[in-house]
């Protein structure tokens, strides 16, 4: 005879698979990274080999870190949102290549430097969206130009100073396995996401980042000083922009005052993706990184079929309206 109660279980355990798999945002982006892959490899062959992945993943390392202040800016949040990352990413290139130049022992001293003035300045945006109520998208927008305008009168339009060679070793590194090889920046975005995980889920400080975020009325009543506490997160936010201009600037060897600018709307659209709500109080830091890593993997197949500059944004943008439109339908979870 059939055994109906197993056959019934084996079909709510795969309505309860799919559900995860597309209901959940976190698990759905990944899913998309995978079929992204696929598609490379289809295109392209050897698009999906291992050393292509791990470069695909040391680019989208920095656009994860920026990523990650935007993270707890939008869970904290009263709207949080921080449009001048790119600006505190200008910051950390300029200054860590001005402080190093070329000297490796001027390193430790340029990090606690570059990680001071992006926290610093982070603290402003802070400032002015908890103290003095200006909107987060008004007030991280016009303090970003700020920033840049700052930064274009001090250089006068001219770059000065270089990396390091072990600075170069922490941006463009790499860890030899076999033939294969693990960049640096790879292994140090593992640690971050581990430790991230471990702040969000399992300490204080992460617990009072979503209650502030949920609601803050609450939060205060609870003896949180919930204004204090957002001015730091957006100091926290400005710091690892900066960190990501240090580490960024290893990457690629040369100091340039644009390099932040195309990391400010791709960090927010990685925190769409990874389905942190904007509300604040839900979502964690590996939706994030899956957003990241979906977005660096997308543009790497638009510039391996060789597309104009066009088509690649014509495509990127329709993409990105169709998982809008698709986590809309499903709702948050």
């Amino acid at each position: 005879m059939t055994d109906f109660s197993c056959v019934e279980e084996k079909e709510d355990f795969g309505k309860r698979l799919i559900k995860l798999l597309f209901n959940n945002k976190v698990v759905f982006a990944f899913l998309l990274i995978i079929v992204l892959f696929i598609i490379g490899q289809i295109v392209v062959p050897g698009f999906a080999k291992f050393n292509h992945v791990m470069s695909v993943l040391q680019a989208a390392f920095f656009l994860g870190l920026v990523g990650l202040g935007q993270t707890i800016v939008v869970i904290s949040g009263k709207e949080g949102l921080d449009m001048s990352v790119g600006a505190n990413v200008s910051v950390g290139v300029v200054m860590v290549a001005a402080i190093i130049n070329g000297n490796n022992l001027n390193l430790p001293p340029a990090i606690l430097a570059i990680f001071a003035a992006g926290f610093a300045l982070g603290l402003i945006n802070g400032i002015g969206i908890s103290l003095l109520n200006i909107a987060p998208l008004i007030m991280t927008l016009a303090w970003g130009i700020v920033i840049e305008g700052l930064l274009l009168f001090i250089i006068k339009g001219h770059m000065f100073g270089t990396g390091s060679s072990a600075l170069e070793l922490l941006g463009n590194g790499s860890l030899n396995i076999g033939k294969g090889k693990i960049p640096s920046a790879v292994l140090i975005w593992s640690g971050i996401i581990l430790v991230m995980h471990i702040f969000l889920t399992k300490t204080k400080p992460g617990q009072t980042l979503y209650a502030v975020g949920e609601n803050d009325k609450a939060a205060s009543f609870m003896g949180i000083k919930v204004k204090r506490f957002r001015i730091i997160i957006y100091g926290i936010s400005g710091a690892l922009s900066a960190i990501t201009g240090l580490l960024l600037l290893g990457f690629v060897g040369s100091a340039h005052l644009n390099l932040g600018a195309r990391y400010v709307l791709p960090s927010v659209v990685a925190v769409i993706i990874g389905g942190i709500r904007f509300g604040g109080g839900a979502g964690n830091y590996l939706g994030t990184v899956a957003g990241a890593i979906f977005l660096t993997t997308l543009q790497s197949i638009l510039v391996t079929l060789d597309l104009s500059e066009g088509g690649k944004q014509l495509i990127t943008g329709a993409v990105l309206i169709l998982l809008l439109l698709a986590y809309t339908r499903r709702g948050s979870k």
